[in-house]
């Protein structure tokens, strides 16, 4: 009875980290290029994971941008997420852009993968 105990114990352990593994908290993530070629993620001072508009502390020289669990996101090169400033992005190998990034780690804000002056970002969350 007790090794069957433990095994049960065992499987609902695995099932809730399999899990746990798959349900990500929603985060936008900001990257820049080092001097030797490695991606670099900017800090986001705990508000990569809420949704809004959000300025960054200075001008932010982004190339790449993930979306995790956010409905959409877009990134502006002006602060308050002014309208006239969003800038466009280009999922990894494609031409078409976008101003609504959807979920993914492959946007990149030139063609080129060249850095982008970016200065506040806006996220929607999904839909329960």
């Amino acid at each position: 009875m007790t090794k069957e105990l433990l095994l049960i114990l065992i499987h609902l352990t695995l099932l809730a980290m399999s899990y746990a593994a798959f349900a990500r908290d929603p985060e936008i993530r900001l990257y820049k290029m080092t001097r030797d070629g490695h991606s670099e993620k900017y800090m986001l001072f705990g508000k990569g994971d809420n949704p809004g508009c959000h300025n960054t502390p200075y001008t932010y020289h982004v190339y790449k941008v993930a979306v995790i669990a956010f409905k959409n996101c877009s990134v502006f090169s002006a602060k308050d997420c002014r309208p006239d400033s969003i800038l466009p992005a280009y999922w990894k190998n494609k031409d078409k852009a976008s101003t609504k990034m959807k979920q993914g780690t492959r946007w990149f804000l030139s063609r080129d993968g060249t850095e982008v002056d970016v200065s506040s970002w806006s996220c929607e969350i999904k839909n329960p």
